[in-house]
This record gives structure tokens, C-alpha cells and sequence, in this order.
């Protein structure tokens, strides 16, 4: 039945649009199509259709992101629009719209301000960057950034917005100025004013004694595809080779599964801790260490099954999946699990403290073997981005 976080629709309009944006400004909620308010099962028509239509329809009026499927109801198609509880405030052509029941209703008058101060988010991240303008930002990280975003097809008709204009889409700027994330995600060297910003890559012996080590600080929109970059081309070495009359690199870990964790890391890392993330290569293993946590109540088993995305910094997290180093909410930590399995390895290994998470990837000895198409292979995505 309808209630606070249900709603049936016979079929799609503008004002499913409403209750998706009160969905998102509340705890969430599921929007089905193809059922009236009485329970009937009508079915969708031209489901496959529909389905773009209403994800270019919340893509383009609404920006946030929304599961949209379909399922057999009664034998009929219908379809699910699964709403997550949103980053900030959504709204639809400038008005707020809430939940109450079974009820979708504009926000205004008295009820506005009590709406507003109950919903908004405290994020350290969320908080005003202070002594940082808009003037400190790099042009050329916020133009990498649309040209990312263009090219996953996830930003499409951003292309010309200002700088102002995109940083409040994003939640990264408000009245009182851009806030940290924008300042950690677009400045050309925040570590002077964000230490845990940094990324720093060392090599040790077997013995933990350090070799050689890297510190990565530029925009953290730049950082997955420089750190990969540098862990290439300086720690973890690949054999070259060629395959199928295709040059390919072979290493011994794979290594879309270490660039996952990498992103991980980067998106739910406490940046207002002191600390950055390491990422340490020894004979045997890397290990990445991040500042941070686990979601409150959530183990080490959670991470081996898809679930739910919960990232402590949801703006930034929104950013890194329009630009594409985010293919699909809450599953890359399991994708990670089947490219160790599928080079023959363990699964990554986790290491869990008070105010750390490590992973653990071990390395295989024989890289030289022949192995299946999998994340060993080099990639054309891994390179050198300033």
C-alpha cells in the first residue's frame, strides 16, 4: 500500500517528478509505475522506452541520481524508480517539495524554514571552505571535470553553465561561499589546507624498510587516474605481451580492482582528519590506508555483498560518479572480490580500526602465465591526467 515512502502511479507525468524530489528531500522511497492508487495492476506502457524517459526526465530536471527498473507484476511490466535520501535539497523548477504519509506537497510559507534547518546536511565537508574564493579554484581541474561528466553522457547539457552555476548544482557552493569539497575537488594544491587531500605511495622491503615514495597533491578530481599513473609506471610493475595480435601489460594484481579501492578511498576518506590515504607496495601485497570508518553498524561481510551506498561524503561521491570513476552504486567493492578471483588470488583482505580502513591486495608470483581478460590488463583509462 502507499504510506511515507511508497507511491503507485497508472502511469508517468510531471508529478511523479514531485514525489521523486520529496523522496529524495526525505529518508527515500520507491515510485512505481504501472499501479493505481488502488492497487490494480495496469502495467507501463512501452516500458523500454519509458525507462530512458523517466531517467533523462531526473537526470535533467531534478540532478540526482535514481535506481529505475523494471519488474513482472501480476504478469505486466511495471516499473520501480528507487529514490535515495539526497546529498542536499532537491528541488523542481525552484519548489521543495515534502512527504507526509501517503501525500507529496509543496514546501512553503511557515513550514520552509523548520524544512530546511531539520534536512540540511553536516557534513565536514559541507562546511564553508574559509579563506578560499572562488578565484583559488583551477579552471582547467573544473574543465576536466565536464569533460568527464560530458563523456559519460551523465552531464549532458552542463557543457556551457558557469562555474558558479555548476558548483551549486553539485551542492558544492551555497550563499556563504564554496564550500570544502569544491575547494578539496578543484584546487591545484590543497594539501596546504586540507592535509588528509594527499595521496602518498611508498615501496618497502620485506623487511619495512622504505625505498622510494611519491606524494600525489593536486585536485582530488585529477587524483585516480595520476595515482594509477605513477603506481604503473613506479611501484607495480607489469610484464608486456601480446595477445590476440593486442599488446597487453600484464600485472600482479588486477588492477581495476586496486583502482576501485583507490576510489573508495578517496570518496569516503575523513578529509578533516590530519592524516591522507598511503598506499604501500611491498614484494608480496599492497596495502591502501584511508582515515575513516565503516557506515555505523556495518562489518567487514557487508563489503563481500552489494549494498546499499552510503558515502561520508556524498557531494564529492556525486562528483566522482558523473565523472565516471563511479560505474555503480554499491557494488565495487564485490566487483573488486571477482577480479581477485578471477587472476586466481584471495580476496582482498580488510583492516578495520576506530579512525582507519585498510585493504589488503596480495600479489601472484606468476604474471607471465597466461591469465583470462580481466583487471590485470592495462587499461587505456589509466593515465597521466594534471
Amino acid at each position: 500500500m502507499e504510506d511515507e515512502d511508497t507511491e503507485w502511479r497508472p502511469s508517468w507525468s510531471e508529478e511523479c517528478l514531485m514525489t521523486i524530489a520529496a523522496f529524495s528531500n526525505g529518508n527515500g522511497g520507491t515510485v512505481t509505475i504501472g499501479i493505481d492508487d488502488k492497487g490494480n495492476v495496469i502495467g507501463a506502457d512501452n516500458p523500454q522506452g519509458l525507462l530512458k524517459a523517466i531517467r533523462d526526465a531526473i537526470s535533467g530536471n531534478l540532478g540526482i541520481k535514481a535506481s529505475v527498473s523494471e519488474r513482472l507484476v501480476e504478469g505486466k511490466t511495471c516499473i520501480d524508480i528507487a529514490v535515495e535520501r539526497g546529498s542536499c535539497l532537491t528541488d523542481l523548477d525552484g519548489k521543495l517539495y515534502g512527504r507526509m504519509g501517503g501525500v507529496t506537497s509543496i514546501v512553503k510559507g511557515d513550514e520552509l524554514q523548520p524544512f530546511v534547518s531539520t534536512r540540511r546536511q553536516t557534513s565536514w565537508t559541507d562546511l564553508p571552505a574559509r579563506n578560499i574564493g572562488m578565484g583559488m579554484l583551477s579552471q582547467d581541474a573544473i574543465d576536466l571535470f565536464v569533460k568527464k561528466g560530458l563523456s559519460t553522457g551523465r552531464m549532458s547539457g552542463m557543457a556551457k553553465w558557469s562555474n558558479e552555476s555548476l558548483l551549486r548544482r553539485y551542492c558544492l557552493m551555497d550563499d556563504d561561499g564554496i564550500r570544502n569539497s569544491a575547494a578539496i575537488l578543484f584546487m591545484e594544491h590543497p594539501a596546504p589546507f586540507f592535509p588528509a587531500s594527499t595521496v602518498k605511495i611508498g615501496a618497502f622491503d620485506e623487511d619495512n624498510r622504505l625505498l622510494r615514495r611519491d606524494i600525489i597533491d593536486c585536485p582530488m578530481i585529477a587524483q585516480p587516474d595520476k595515482v594509477m599513473h605513477v603506481l604503473q609506471n613506479k611501484y607495480i610493475f607489469g610484464i608486456d605481451g601480446v595477445e590476440l595480435d593486442t599488446r597487453v601489460t600484464r600485472y600482479p594484481c588486477p588492477m581495476r580492482a586496486v583502482r576501485e579501492a583507490l576510489v573508495n578511498s578517496l570518496v569516503h576518506r575523513d578529509l578533516s582528519s590530519a592524516a591522507g590515504t598511503y598506499i604501500m607496495v611491498y614484494p608480496s601485497h599492497v596495502r591502501i590506508n584511508n582515515p575513516g570508518a565503516l557506515p555505523l553498524g556495518w562489518t567487514k561481510d557487508d563489503l563481500s555483498r552489494e549494498h546499499t551506498s552510503r558515502p561520508a561524503n556524498p557531494n564529492i561521491a556525486n562528483v566522482f560518479y558523473d565523472a565516471g570513476y563511479l560505474e555503480r552504486w554499491g557494488a565495487g567493492t564485490v566487483s573488486m572480490w571477482r577480479e581477485c578471483e578471477t587472476m586466481g588470488l584471495p580476496p582482498p583482505e580488510y583492516v578495520l580500526s576506530r579512525d582507519q580502513v585498510e585493504v589488503i591486495f596480495r600479489l601472484t608470483e606468476n604474471i607471465d602465465e597466461p591469465i583470462p581478460q580481466d583487471g590485470s590488463l592495462d587499461t587505456s583509462e589509466m593515465t597521466e591526467t594534471n
